[in-house]
């Protein structure tokens, strides 16, 4: 645009004067950019959209740093959640919290916030599935999910009551053991069975994959004949998915959400906490997220199909950080680029594509 970028100092003012009123200024912001380029064609199909809220950790320096404590991994840092939509990797919601913070710490509430985000108009379109590591395997979760109509599936905390129900189903000689899908790698020769498990005041489908221990690998006192075992709750009817779809939908948690995540701290800046204030952190990593989202949306509207799932880094390098000279004749302005600049027709193609999408007053 005809625009002209603030300097580094303003920004820097503008992110350390942050308050709550300006970080729900930003929400906003990444909410209605979600609206627009979903409305352009950037939505996942419709159908089942997954929500993986998550907890990571950035670390800190500096001793007035609000919000920055030891974490139980024993440094110094903050512990903001991320909402991340599975089929795609768009960031719902950022929401800053003090190192110190437990995983499951407002966690429902977050869930809130990212099925928010959704755009309205597309809501209709979509059947929630909340995918979520032992962190959620709390009530208030499963509340939060079940009050959205959303489909569930929750990472076991592996108490008594959870080992009770796994022993009672692995020794149980009718239990049928069914070989888990795209188990390759340490996950192979998996197999899931499952049982009703009471929690919540709700009975729920638990869904047990056991995993054979290699040779010569250590054992813990859960595991049985060699087996280790893993547990998930699910409120899904078994009239519309098995116990083994359900598995292999969850284990891809540490798909896209997880890309999200590294690319948000490897390519765009979350990886640090700049500021003294702890909202002008939340707000830094506002902006970094409404970054990440906007060029995978470029990649998608725009950008040939080698490049819809290239990393930030090399976006930059190949379509924003081009050397080229800005030349007015005739009234007109053209953009010469360099004779050996090998990605020219890709880049003026993304051009003639974003000047075809719809604008927004």
């Amino acid at each position: 645009g005809s625009h002209a970028l603030p300097s580094h100092t303003t920004l820097y003012r503008f992110l350390a004067g942050a308050d709550l009123g300006r970080v729900t200024k930003a929400m906003a912001v990444n909410r209605d950019m979600m609206r627009r380029a979903w409305a352009m064609g950037a939505a996942p199909a419709p159908g089942l959209l997954t929500i993986d809220p998550d907890a990571t950790y950035v670390d800190t320096f500096g001793k007035q740093k609000e919000g920055s404590k030891f974490s139980y991994k024993g440094n110094v840092q903050m512990s903001p959640l991320v909402g991340v939509v599975g089929e795609t990797g768009d960031v719902l919601a950022i929401r800053a919290r003090g190192g110190n913070a437990s995983p499951r710490r407002k966690l429902a509430s977050f869930i809130d916030e990212c099925v928010a985000a959704i755009p309205v108009e597309a809501r209709a379109n979509y059947q929630l599935w909340i995918r979520i590591d032992s962190a959620g395997f709390s009530k208030s979760v499963v509340d939060t999910a079940t009050r959205h109509s959303a489909a569930f599936s929750i990472t076991c905390v592996q108490d008594k009551s959870v080992r009770r129900a796994i022993e009672a189903l692995a020794s149980d000689p009718k239990t049928v053991w069914v070989s888990a899908k795209e188990a390759d790698g340490e996950l192979a020769g998996s197999e899931v069975a499952e049982c009703t498990y009471r929690f919540a005041k709700r009975d729920l489908r638990l869904i047990v994959r056991r995993q054979r221990k290699a040779a010569g690998e250590q054992l813990s006192f859960d595991d049985l004949d060699g087996w280790r075992f893993f547990a998930m709750i699910t409120n899904i009817p078994a009239i519309f998915a098995t116990a083994v779809d359900i598995d292999r939908h969850h284990r891809l948690r540490g798909g896209a959400p997880e890309e999200a995540i590294r690319q948000l701290k490897e390519d765009f800046g979350m990886n640090h906490a700049p500021l003294q204030s702890f909202f002008a952190n939340w707000l830094w990593w506002l902006a970094s997220a409404l970054a990440y989202n906007v060029a995978r949306w470029v990649r998608v509207l725009a950008l040939p199909e080698p490049f819809r799932t290239c990393r930030g880094k090399r976006l930059r390098t190949s379509f924003v950080n081009v050397p080229a000279r800005v030349v007015r004749t005739s009234r007109r302005i053209y953009l010469r680029l360099p004779r050996a600049y090998r990605h020219a027709t890709a880049f003026i193609r993304a051009l003639e594509r974003l000047r075809m999408l719809p604008t927004f007053s």
